[in-house]
């Protein structure tokens, strides 16, 4: 069990290494259940970006940093959705997280610390209630159809709901984030003569 696994997470990396991830439309019907997540939210204002991720995720990890200039200079509002999947820690990181008095400041502290594919947070036991949401997570992370982790589901001005499993190209993030906030996707400028 344990060997398929680390197989399975090495084709997945390879994936996602090469830039392969879907980008496809989701029924916006989900985004209600979506909205029940427990979460870690960052940024004030409307979400309409949510990322389930797993403690112990370099790629995670690695869209937690490239995400960081747009909700705290640009305004994006993201809620991370924890679902503990990858490794033997990461469920008891994933509780940690949603155990913390705050939040957003312990998710912080382990991202920081983040290293050697290992968020830096100590686990720790899901009391019954901690279980429960993050069974949900779990569950509706299945039941959308996600592939791997990160997986990013957002919603745009127009009400369309889109996902994205993978750390996206940073032009994608752009993109990704323009559409959040309703503004035109960007064009190449052409030279004036």
């Amino acid at each position: 069990m344990r060997g398929m696994g680390g197989i399975m997470a090495a084709v997945l990396a390879f994936l996602l290494a090469t830039g392969i991830a879907q980008g496809r439309l989701v029924n916006r019907g989900v985004w209600p259940y979506v909205r029940q997540c427990a979460s870690i939210r960052e940024g004030r204002g409307p979400v309409r970006l949510y990322v389930f991720f797993d403690p112990n995720c370099p790629y995670c990890h690695s869209l937690y940093d490239a995400l960081q200039p747009a909700i705290r200079q640009r305004g994006l509002v993201v809620r991370w959705v924890p679902v503990g999947i990858l490794t033997l820690s990461s469920y008891g990181k994933a509780a940690a997280l949603l155990r913390a008095t705050h939040k957003a400041a312990a998710m912080a502290r382990m991202e920081a610390g983040f290293r050697n594919g290992r968020g830096a947070i100590r686990p720790r036991r899901a009391p019954p209630p901690v279980a429960r949401r993050l069974s949900y997570n779990v569950q509706l992370f299945e039941d959308i159809g996600a592939r791997g982790v990160p997986f990013l589901i957002y919603k745009t001005r127009k009400d369309h709901v889109h996902a994205v499993t993978g750390d996206p190209p940073r032009s994608d993030l752009a993109r990704i984030e323009a559409r959040i906030a309703g503004r035109p996707k960007a064009t190449p400028q052409t030279a004036r003569p």
